[in-house]
């Protein structure tokens, strides 16, 4: 696929539907993102002007996001445009974004600032995450959970996989860890609208693609795994609509292009 430049729009929705959310997998299986939590109960709401937002919530070692909430949020950050969220999200020391309301929180922001590193260094693969066995596990998770998520930003903006899209099939793809529970992400692909979630899909996937292990999972999403030898010994398997696995395969690697080193080696 070609490496065309990033759109700054696909790149803003991707960092709120795709990496923001992995932050829920993190306080699940991380006990370092949980005692940066601690106690806290409060949510931070990030919102481009005009566009879209995200609203992460903590409660008491739990996190849960979404793209709205009828409370009002502890925090509101707000993005002038996509750029400004792209560049904090990128460690641009001048994005910092506009505290409408909340912004005496401050302990709040120290919060999140921690989990936005741990969970940055997970999703690159810092050396001294990888240097674990459990460091090892939440990338495959959180890896997967981000490619996952994001194939429904780019099937909706980003013309190279739009390009793509259009020559497979429609359906619903599943992808999950074996042995991992709550591992399963999943994209729905329609001929007018697409969807993605990391939860139980809304009905019988089209295709499944099951990784047989941790380790291959991992080595997939470092890109050193060998799937086709993988699928041959029956580490790995692929049931039903294959083109669209195929597809979807090499829509994933437009996410190299836009979140390059995140969900990536």
């Amino acid at each position: 696929m070609s490496r065309a430049a990033p759109n700054p729009a696909v790149l803003s929705r991707l960092y709120l539907d795709a990496v923001l959310p992995c932050l829920e997998d993190l306080a699940a299986q991380d006990p370092n993102a949980r005692a940066i939590m601690g106690n806290t109960r409060a949510s931070i709401a990030l919102s481009i002007l005009g566009g879209p937002k995200a609203v992460v919530s903590f409660d008491r070692g739990r996190i849960a996001c979404s793209a709205t909430s009828n409370d009002m949020p502890s925090l509101n950050l707000l993005f002038y445009t996509q750029g400004h969220l792209n560049a904090f999200f990128a460690g641009a020391k001048w994005a910092l974004p506009l505290p409408i309301w909340g912004g005496w929180r401050i302990d709040l922001m120290i919060r999140f600032a921690k989990l936005a590193a741990r969970l940055e260094a997970v999703l690159n693969g810092h050396a001294e995450v990888l240097a674990t066995p459990e460091g090892r596990r939440l990338y495959a998770r959180l890896s997967l959970i981000a490619a996952g998520l994001g194939l429904a930003p780019l099937a909706q903006g980003d013309a190279e996989a739009i390009r793509t899209l259009r020559t497979l099939p429609p359906g619903l793809a599943a992808f999950r860890i074996e042995g991992e529970p709550n591992s399963t992400v999943w994209f729905d692909y329609g001929a007018n609208q697409h969807a993605s979630g990391w939860s139980t899909p809304p009905r019988r996937p089209d295709v499944s693609i099951v990784f047989g292990s941790l380790g291959l999972a991992y080595a997939a999403m470092r890109d050193e795994a060998d799937t086709m030898a993988a699928i041959g010994a029956g580490e790995m398997t692929i049931e039903g609509l294959i083109p669209l696995a195929d597809g979807l395969n090499v829509v994933m690697e437009r996410l190299r292009i836009y979140l390059q080193p995140a969900v990536t080696k």
